[in-house]
């Protein structure tokens, strides 16, 4: 006779069981205009290309990556030592490394609200208390709130992205700076994610020289141009990337992409090439959307948030481009955001496309 069997209860922890992750749909996103995910869309050139398929050599397939040279070339690209460098598999990884190392259940970590979404991802992971400091009606917010809360609620760990998404805004140095040191009068560890680097080039990473409780995030998949590759870095104090390398992987970052961002550090020119058609694409739709009446927020990152008037509406623009091959981001919560869509910056030409169908949409 058999048994009868036990169904077993898998032991997963009760705070991952609530936690509720929304998953990356299968769109087949390569035959769309896309402008919903901040990618570069402008590409490179058939010979940067033809470059990079030469480095893949029969050797170069069969060997564990080694993430040296990438760290150096990094290191040298911006002004700071080997040693305040750690690459990880896109900044998602140094930022989830950040949050292994210091933050403990029951922590209280300050976020900006709305922000990068896998912040709050991350602070429910690490069973964290959120502490949100957000933003007023016209995307107001300065340093001085998150200073405020700082002092309030003496987190383990403060999260900014800079710029800011979705919301597009910034955070100056001077402000960065301030919430940094008084983050270190509670020991807290300030996280600035700076994946829109170099849309907006006040950059605050040479600052992790002088405030050792300051991480500075970066990935390679906006400007860089390289989204597939999943490869990215921190930048801090010594005894900070230490730490980070306790918790990391034997391998974490792959050999294609370790190779790809050191050919793209070389070849950094046709970034620049692709940041000046992205800025001219912006001034274009900006220029656009002015003339015809259509409001909009300034935005210092690739993207542009554009005010539809209501919640439904902007759902169903985002449905009528869908039905006309293009992605844009629609959908928000956040009460200050609910009306908008955010659009994707490409070439000028690639705009101008967007700019048709929107009219013909609306």
């Amino acid at each position: 006779m058999r048994m009868e069997e036990k169904t077993m209860k898998l032991p997963i922890k009760e705070h991952l069981e609530r936690m509720e992750r929304v998953g990356n749909p299968d769109l087949g996103r390569l035959g769309y205009l896309r402008l919903d995910k901040n990618e570069d869309i402008i590409g490179f050139p058939p010979e940067f290309v033809d470059m990079l398929k030469k480095e893949i050599t029969s050797d170069f397939l069969s060997a564990y990556p080694e993430t040296g040279s990438l760290s150096r070339k990094i290191a040298d690209h911006v002004g700071l030592d080997v040693k305040n460098i750690y690459v990880t598999a896109g900044s998602d990884a140094a930022i989830k490394a950040v949050f292994e190392v210091f933050v403990k259940k029951g922590d209280n970590v300050v976020l900006l609200d709305p922000t990068y979404a896998m912040f709050y991802v991350y602070a429910d992971m690490f069973q964290a208390s959120r502490i949100k400091v957000s933003y007023d009606k016209d995307l107001s917010l300065s340093a001085e709130d998150v200073i405020k809360a700082i002092n309030e609620y003496s987190p383990a760990l403060v999260c900014i992205a800079n710029p800011n998404s979705p919301t597009g805004t910034v955070l100056s140095p001077k402000g960065i700076k301030d919430i940094a040191r008084a983050a270190a009068k509670h020991d807290s560890v300030v996280l600035l994610d700076e994946a829109y680097h170099p849309f907006y080039a006040d950059s605050s990473i040479r600052l992790v020289r002088d405030n050792p409780n300051l991480v500075v995030t970066r990935t390679f998949s906006k400007a860089m141009g390289l989204a597939s590759a999943r490869v990215g870095f921190a930048a801090a104090d010594e005894k900070i990337i230490g730490a980070l390398g306790k918790v990391r992987p034997m391998y974490e970052t792959n050999a294609f992409a370790v190779k790809f961002a050191e050919v793209i550090i070389d070849n950094y020119s046709l970034v620049e090439k692709n940041l000046a058609e992205v800025k001219k694409s912006k001034a274009y739709l900006e220029e656009q959307l002015r003339a015809k009446g259509i409001p909009h927020f300034n935005s210092h990152a690739n993207f542009i948030l554009i005010d539809m008037g209501s919640f439904d509406k902007s759902l169903a623009v985002g449905k009528a481009l869908f039905d006309r091959k293009i992605l844009i981001k629609s959908g928000f919560k956040t009460p200050a955001l609910r009306n908008c869509i955010r659009v994707s910056m490409g070439s000028v030409e690639q705009m101008t496309r967007f700019m048709r169908d929107l009219e013909a949409v609306l």
